[in-house]
C-alpha cells in the first residue's frame, strides 16, 4: 500500500541546505516520524562523506546493504531479504543506506517484468518510508526519482 508522496527538498551536497537538512534529522527522530532521503549521482567517496556527515552528530549506527545482493529469484525471497535487512537495523536511532537501488526500479534484474516487480518496489518504498531512523537510498540518475509513483523523500540529494 502506497502512502502519500512525501513532498521532497532537492539539495546539493555540500551545500548550506544539505546542512540545514542533516540538522533536522534530531527533531525527525524524536518524534518517531524518520527521515528518508534520497542520494542521486554520488561516487563511492561522496556517498560515505554523506553518510559520516548524516550519521556522526548523533552517533547514529549505520546499516549499510547493496541492493542487488538482497534480490533474490523470487519475489517472496526478496521481499524475505528486505524485511530481514529493515529489522536488523530497525533500532529507530539509526541509519540505514541501501546502495545501488536503481535495481527496484529497472525490471532487467528479472526475466519477466511484471505485477511483481511493482509489488517489490512498493513493498521496498513503503518499508522506507514507514522506517523510524534515517533511511538513505542511492540512485545512479535522477530520472529513478520520477519512477517512485506514490512515494517520495523528505530530502533529494544531488551530488
Amino acid at each position: 500500500m502506497s502512502t502519500p508522496q512525501r513532498r521532497a527538498r532537492t539539495v546539493s551536497y555540500g551545500s548550506g541546505d544539505f546542512e540545514e537538512a542533516t540538522d533536522r534529522i534530531d527533531e525527525a527522530l524524536r518524534s518517531g516520524a524518520g527521515m528518508t532521503f534520497l542520494f542521486i549521482g554520488a561516487s563511492q567517496e561522496q556517498k560515505q562523506e554523506a553518510l559520516t556527515k548524516l550519521s556522526a552528530p548523533d552517533r547514529l549506527n549505520l546499516h549499510r546493504y547493496g541492493v542487488p545482493n538482497l534480490i533474490g529469484e523470487r519475489l517472496v525471497e526478496t521481499q524475505g531479504h528486505l524485511r530481514e535487512a529493515f529489522d536488523a537495523s530497525d533500532e529507530g536511532a539509526a541509519v540505514v543506506f541501501f546502495d545501488e537501488a536503481d535495481v527496484l526500479l529497472d525490471p532487467s534484474h528479472t526475466d519477466a517484468a511484471d505485477a511483481d516487480d511493482a509489488a517489490l518496489s512498493d513493498y521496498f518504498f513503503d518499508r522506507v518510508e514507514s522506517y523510524p531512523g534515517v533511511a538513505v537510498v542511492c540512485f545512479s540518475a535522477p530520472e529513478y526519482v520520477g519512477r517512485l509513483e506514490g512515494h517520495g523523500a523528505d530530502v533529494v540529494v544531488t551530488f
